[in-house]
């Protein structure tokens, strides 16, 4: 990811020119384990890429993979208590980077899912590191690349995918898709 992120968003030449990126990963601890590692890759980079995650209480990946994209409910207090410590740093991570105060609590991650909402859309963020949220009816025509290490099927998939396809101008006449699982038959399946 953090090899093909820059040629991927158009972004060679380092500057806020070109686009963002959405990761969509099969569970929260592949989300904390990606979340940590690709922002433990880059300390010695003079040019970090800024990361963000979102997710709450998520089904599982069997489940996930009926087609369904279960929508997340902005309630965290079902989190098992290590999601909800990761969310909490991650949410302070985010904190510190853009002068912010939000938190784990009911309002304050709706306010972080809104203000991480307008941030994307604002190019801010350069990959969003979802499980479910944002995989559907979230629209950012900044958004080209969607790099996917979660099953998904028919309708599903057909929305994850759909996140990258919105026209900006000239630019960005289509998305890409980078997907770290064998998802042919499923994406075949899904648009016959």
């Amino acid at each position: 990811i953090l090899h093909h992120y820059r040629q991927k968003t158009h972004r060679l030449q380092g500057n806020n020119q070109g686009f963002n990126a959405m990761f969509a990963v099969s569970s929260v601890e592949a989300a904390k384990l990606y979340y940590q590692t690709l922002n433990e890759l880059q300390q010695d980079s003079d040019k970090p890429l800024k990361i963000a995650t979102i997710f709450s209480f998520a089904a599982n990946e069997e489940q996930d993979a009926i087609g369904d994209i279960l929508d997340e409910s902005f309630n965290v207090s079902a989190m098992h208590s290590s999601a909800k410590e990761f969310l909490s740093a991650a949410i302070d991570d985010y904190n510190a980077y853009f002068k912010t105060t939000y938190s784990v609590d009911s309002n304050g991650f709706q306010n972080y899912y809104r203000d991480l909402a307008k941030r994307v859309k604002a190019k801010e963020i350069d990959l969003l590191i979802v499980v479910g949220m944002f995989l559907t009816g979230f629209d950012a025509p900044t958004l080209n690349t969607l790099f996917v290490d979660k099953n998904l099927r028919y309708h599903g998939l057909m929305q994850a995918f759909s996140r990258t396809n919105r026209i900006y101008d000239a630019t960005k006449a289509f998305g890409n898709i980078v997907t770290f699982r064998d998802l042919e038959k499923a994406t075949v399946d899904a648009i016959t």
